[in-house]
């Protein structure tokens, strides 16, 4: 018998509720197949999305120079939108002293003690030098029997501002004194505690009695602003135009023309986001329809086609909410309400396109009202805080922020400066746990020269230098009061004005001690600290909105008005889609649920076919050996018949 071909017959028919299961698997798995794809393509578009969320994208200022191998120039926020002049006449120089000729670099110049030379910064007038206010003179100890290299390497460690070189120019080694700033306030001036016995009074310098050789003075850079005459002490200037950076590289000629400077509003960065936005979009959209599209069949009674999650409203409805969120208008208290005011439409075919003049013209007409628009961020009226962050918790709002604990401590002055403060004025300050006693000389008119040079003098004290520990010293533009700050922070950050500071307005006493965070309110709710941030409580409306605090005194900061934009509304919705247990994850969790129950049915069926398939063969494996059997009988009883045939 042939018991395969029969089996195989009869379990092509036992197996058909297998194959159907089996259809039924594929059907899922492409099904889960194509709810993948369309996470990825949500997740891409969701990436796209969050690219319109930082509002510096809409503020960026675009600078041009008409020659670049002139002047540069960048533009920060606060730069003016427009054009104008420029010509550059003198750049900015370092000064570059040069000594006498040496025969060798190894050659001993120095006598059998150790000597001191002391470097200041100033200005000259004819032959008077005179230092730089606030500024103090930096000592160099060179070593007993210094060799000119030694000497060299002994100004090059000091790091005071000044380099030291050594140049052969062929007729033997000159030792050239750099000065690491340009402008005429960095003219030096050397002296040696011997004077002009000083086996090194030939590497000295003074203008009243010069020694060493002038082989570049120092100059201040000189430059026209729409014919407007500036002088400035560097080649990079950012204080001449407000939120406008020159950088000055070449001298021009008297008949050379002037350059024409341009900042305007830089279009380019946000047209691109909103492209690859719009290209997002339409990708996305492309694969939803591709995963849900069916078809009727092309001729009466045949069967249509359609795709793995046609006919699913789960699916479909996606497309209908984003484009719901495109057409509700967002509270943000800015000129436009709707995508479409932007630029953002949608075609027939349910396509989104970008009208890339009409953005333009939102942007010029009102860059701050397009960022809040698109993008989640924050406005702050204040001093000293910078928003960073919100979570989907944070509502909207206007919030005041007082501060009642910083991380550096901070000595306020109890009153103006008395100006000018002038003559030689001996103060001592605690700065966190080292006692700093200094002095300032010289004549100072306005609070910022006295601020900058106290600021110089504490943080010239060697015990804080060596402790990292410095202050930085300021001016409240609001009252005109000094402020000590200490740079370190944490509780030991300490401020206290022990004596002598009442020409700067301080009072003896403490200040303000510092904290491990900062500590305060953010619209009258409670805030956490962490570091330098102040983080909105759990439960309030400025839960997970996160503020950076820097510098200044405890009280109130100011306010911040906290905005959600289109980005930030639109991107909530993902992520309900996208999460654990919406929209998309529980459709797909029901799927895999499905599939894994088909996979048991198909096992049973499997188990049960598999001892069908041995019953079968067991079966016909009997039949077979009894035919067998039957067989042997007849062909012996044919024997024995045909046998007695033959007898007879």
């Amino acid at each position: 018998m042939d018991i395969d071909g029969l089996v195989s017959k009869l379990m092509n028919i036992e197996t058909r509720p297998l194959l159907q299961l089996q259809q039924k698997q594929q059907v899922f798995e492409s099904k889960i197949s194509a709810v993948g794809q369309v996470k990825s393509g949500l997740a891409s578009f969701q990436s796209a999305l969050k690219a319109l969320q930082d509002p510096a994208k809409y503020q960026t200022l675009a600078a041009t120079s008409s020659d670049k191998d002139v002047a540069e120039i960048s533009a920060g926020a606060k730069a003016p939108v427009g054009g104008f002049s420029l010509k550059v006449e003198t750049l900015a120089a370092a000064q570059k002293l040069s000594s006498g000729i040496f025969t060798s670099s190894k050659t001993a110049i120095n006598g059998a003690t150790e000597e001191t030379l002391s470097f200041s910064f100033g200005t000259t007038s004819g032959a008077t030098f005179t230092p730089l206010s606030g500024s103090t003179q930096k000592d160099v100890k060179i070593p007993a029997n210094a060799t000119l290299e030694q000497m060299r390497d002994a100004v090059n460690k000091a790091n005071i501002g000044v380099s030291a070189s050594i140049v052969n120019d062929g007729s033997g080694y000159r030792l050239i004194y750099s000065s690491g700033k340009t402008g005429t306030e960095s003219t030096l001036k050397v002296t040696a505690a011997g004077g002009a016995t000083s086996p090194l009074a030939n590497l000295t310098h003074d203008p009243a009695g010069t020694t060493m050789t002038v082989l570049q003075a120092a100059k201040d850079s000189v430059f026209y602003v729409d014919g407007l005459r500036i002088t400035k002490q560097s080649n990079t200037v950012s204080d001449a135009i407000d939120g406008v950076t020159l950088t000055l590289k070449k001298e021009q000629e008297a008949g050379d023309a002037a350059l024409k400077m341009n900042v305007s509003r830089d279009t380019a960065g946000i047209k691109k986001t909103l492209e690859d936005f719009v290209k997002s979009y339409n990708d996305f959209t492309k694969v939803l329809k591709e995963t849900t599209a069916s078809a009727p069949g092309k001729t009466p009674g045949e069967a249509g086609s359609s795709s793995p999650l046609s006919g699913v409203s789960a699916i479909r409805g996606i497309e209908t909410q984003l484009r719901a969120a495109f057409g509700t208008a967002s509270n943000n208290s800015g000129s436009y309400q709707v995508a479409s005011q932007l630029g953002l439409s949608f075609s027939k075919d349910g396509s989104l396109s970008l009208d890339s003049a009409k953005l333009s013209k939102a942007i010029e007409a009102a860059p701050d009202d397009v960022a809040r628009f698109f993008a989640t961020g924050a406005q702050i009226d204040g001093k000293g805080m910078s928003y960073v962050s919100s979570t989907a918790k944070t509502v909207a709002g206007s919030y005041e922020v007082s501060v009642s604990a910083l991380t550096n401590g901070y000595n306020q002055a109890a009153s103006v400066p008395t100006l000018p403060v002038s003559g030689t004025n001996v103060f001592s300050v605690m700065i966190d746990s080292t006692t700093v006693n200094t002095q300032v000389t010289g004549t100072y008119n306005s609070a910022t020269e006295l601020a900058k040079a106290l600021e110089t003098a504490i943080n010239s004290d060697v015990g804080l230098t060596a402790a990292k520990g410095q202050v930085s010293v300021s001016v409240d533009e609001d009252s005109g009061k000094l402020l000590i700050s200490s740079v370190k922070t944490g509780a030991e950050s300490k401020v206290n004005v022990l004596s002598g500071l009442d020409f700067a307005g301080f009072a003896a006493g403490s200040g303000v001690d510092g904290s491990a965070s900062v500590a305060g309110t953010i619209g009258g709710y409670a805030a956490r600290g962490d570091g330098s941030k102040l983080i909105g409580a759990v439960g309030t409306p400025v839960e997970g909105l996160t503020i950076d605090i820097s510098g200044g005194t405890i009280g109130d900061r100011g306010s911040l008005t906290y905005t959600q934009g289109f980005s930030f509304n639109l991107d909530k919705k993902l992520e309900g889609m996208l999460s654990t247990n919406g929209t998309l994850d529980s459709f797909d969790k029901g799927l895999n649920a499905s599939l894994k129950d088909l996979q048991k049915q198909q096992d049973v069926v499997s188990k049960r076919l598999t001892a069908t398939e041995a019953r079968y063969r067991a079966q016909f494996n009997a039949m077979d050996r009894l035919l067998a059997q039957l067989n042997a009988s007849s062909t012996f009883l044919s024997q024995q018949i045909s046998s007695m045939q033959s007898s007879s």
